[in-house]
């Protein structure tokens, strides 16, 4: 089976968010998580590209690696699956998200498609997410 890097791997790595599908691996890079479901991984890397194309004008930003941080990458993952969960549960307020694929899972079933879910569902609270900056520490 070829590996299936989950389009979720950095905020899984992070350690905000796992999936019951993911599978550490240390590569050169450090930990990443590949996907263990081939359906799975088709699903999620269309949900990630759906986020994406919405998200990153809207903040400003474009898909390109070299121009964008990977922060803002990050921030578009954390609030998209808050504002999903939300969507499914208003009091799920929470920027962790337990188990990717049941969320995931759970907007399919809600819109049939990856492309059906609307942005009201996700955008507000990729806008509203505020990602933690890191520290330096003083030497």
């Amino acid at each position: 089976m070829p590996d299936l890097k989950c389009p979720f791997s950095t905020v899984q790595a992070s350690g905000v968010c796992h999936c019951q599908h993911a599978r550490e691996v240390v590569r050169r890079g450090g930990s990443e998580f590949d996907c263990t479901e081939p359906e799975n991984h088709t699903a999620c890397t269309a949900l990630v590209s759906h986020m994406n194309a919405v998200a990153l004008p809207a903040l400003g930003h474009v898909d390109d690696l070299t121009q964008t941080p990977k922060s803002v990458y990050e921030r578009v993952l954390l609030g998209g699956l808050q504002g999903l969960r939300m969507a499914r549960d208003p009091q799920d307020l929470g920027l962790e998200t337990g188990d990717i694929w049941t969320v995931v899972e759970s907007a399919l079933a809600r819109h049939s498609a990856v492309g059906n879910i609307p942005e009201s569902e996700f955008l507000p609270a990729i806008q509203a997410c505020e990602i933690r900056k890191r520290r330096r520490r003083q030497r």
